[in-house]
């Protein structure tokens, strides 16, 4: 079903061809931080140790006094209530809630005065001896034993992973002018809607102890061995993953210079075909990735799938078709997330409708016209039907997709707004300018902001540099009700 906004575009139309020039750097970079992990998994207890050593250097203002961390496990601890909404909940815990643990060993540094631990749910905050200056450097070390939670959640261990993601303190963002900011960095505590992860891409190692027979994948490649441990390693990640199993297989595809592996249980070896497929198309259209290693995870998991940066978890229970959907889906955050970030908490329509719409495209390229189809009549089907209940129940029913993740009813209303109607506005866009304007707009976008942050007007502002109007068009889409 098409579906049209009412909104006059005076174009000027730039036929380009995709992908001429590859993804940059902007000129605001990556925050010059480094994390060096040491990760003892013992599997048979289900604990980890990291012992974790953090190097700052203070590209933010002259006088920092203090540097905040995001430590996601203390979600699970429930403290407060598991970090999960009620239409997922016995899905995430099919054996029954229950709580992961954590005991710091050590926090500070030789330049650290105190260290504030989770007093403030999932909050780290490091308080300096003396501020920092500009272009000064600080060492902050971590040591700290993780009891698991058993979940079929992005962090915990499962009858077949264990999925480690955000599992260690994490600098948040600096951003002086945004809100909930603690000494100008952006905190976001784990949210049960959406993704909370807001960070600014870093440099990793990450050298893990674990039985030798396990499989393991992680968001940087694996670049060397220290005895029985192996070592993994890359530059400018927007987080870093690490996912085991014991019994397990991994399959590899190669394809236009990526290389995908998928850690199963044996039944999911094709899904390697499709995220290679992915990859490459998203590449013509958008630009090249920096890292050409990509990893996806079979796993029981509460909800279709998750993405991390070169990494995504996908649920081992899903159908072929949806399989393909997912992938498709969980691939193109790769360019809508990890490569070109966004705030995932106070914007979530930003990086999820570019995904929604980008597996529309996958679909289309891959000569299944009608697929795609099939995934737009579901959306739009799935709006119209949530939006007439709820004006039948007598509620807002406006769908207002300018909104934080903490501003949503439910997981329901976070899914129509976010994952429907907001890629459906984006589809509107397409249709009105072409496809190819669309791609080009993107590409440009991704070059633009590529391994920083962008917001809502910069994607507006990357659309009207290829089709005057078209960011208008967009933003009408995306407040108008879509019927």
């Amino acid at each position: 079903m098409k579906v049209f906004c009412s909104i006059t575009v005076i174009a000027l139309v730039i036929f380009l061809t995709p992908s001429l020039v590859a993804c940059e750097t902007s000129a605001e970079e990556y925050a010059p931080v480094t994390y060096s992990l040491s990760v003892d998994v013992d599997g048979a207890e289900n604990t980890v140790k990291v012992d974790e050593t953090v190097t700052v250097v203070n590209s933010f203002r002259e006088g920092i006094d203090r540097l905040v961390f995001a430590f996601y496990p203390d979600a699970f601890t429930l403290k407060t209530p598991p970090p999960v909404d009620d239409v997922n909940i016995s899905s995430a815990y099919p054996y029954g809630i229950n709580a992961g643990s954590y005991a710091f060993l050590q926090a500070g540094g030789k330049d650290v005065k105190s260290v504030s631990l989770c007093e403030t749910p999932c909050k780290i905050v490091v308080y300096l001896d003396a501020p920092l200056s500009l272009g000064e450097s600080t060492e902050i070390t971590f040591s700290f034993d993780l009891t698991l939670p058993l979940c079929n959640t992005r962090y915990g261990y499962n009858d077949f992973s264990v999925n480690l993601t955000f599992f260690f303190p994490v600098l948040c963002r600096y951003d002086e002018n945004a809100a909930n900011t603690d000494g100008g960095f952006v905190f976001y505590g784990y949210e049960s809607t959406g993704d909370p992860f807001v960070f600014n891409c870093a440099d990793y190692d990450l050298t893990l102890d674990c039985p030798s027979s396990w499989k393991a994948v992680c968001s940087a490649p694996e670049t060397g061995k220290d005895g029985n441990k192996r070592i993994f390693s890359a530059d400018a990640l927007r987080d870093l993953s690490l996912f085991l199993a014991p019994d397990a297989e991994i399959t590899t595809a190669s394809k236009d210079g990526y290389t995908v592996k998928v850690l199963h249980d044996g039944s999911f070896s094709y899904a390697a075909e499709y995220a290679v497929n992915a990859l490459s198309i998203y590449s013509e259209y958008f630009c090249p990735l920096p890292v050409k290693e990509y990893s996806l995870v079979f796993t029981p998991f509460m909800t279709a799938g998750a993405e991390f940066c070169n990494a995504a978890i996908v649920s081992d229970a899903l159908s072929l078709s949806q399989t393909e959907t997912t992938v498709a889906h969980e691939v193109a955050h790769q360019w809508w997330y990890s490569l070109t970030g966004s705030d995932q908490v106070r914007s979530p329509w930003q990086d999820e409708a570019l995904a929604q719409w980008s597996t529309l495209l996958y679909f289309e390229k891959r000569s299944m016209k009608s697929y795609a189809d099939t995934i737009r009549k579901n959306l739009s089907t799935a709006y119209k039907d949530y939006v007439a209940t709820q004006k039948a129940l007598g509620e807002n029913a406006d769908c207002n997709v300018f909104r934080s993740t903490t501003d949503y009813r439910d997981g329901t209303d976070y899914y129509i707004t976010v994952y429907c109607k907001a890629a459906l506005a984006l589809d509107t866009v397409a249709q009105s300018i072409g496809t190819r304007n669309l791609c080009n707009a993107l590409s440009g976008y991704a070059r633009s902001y590529g391994l920083s942050y962008a917001d809502g007007d910069d994607l507006f502002s990357s659309l009207d540099a290829v089709f005057a109007g078209a960011g208008a068009l967009l933003k009408s889409a995306l407040s108008s009700t879509l019927l």
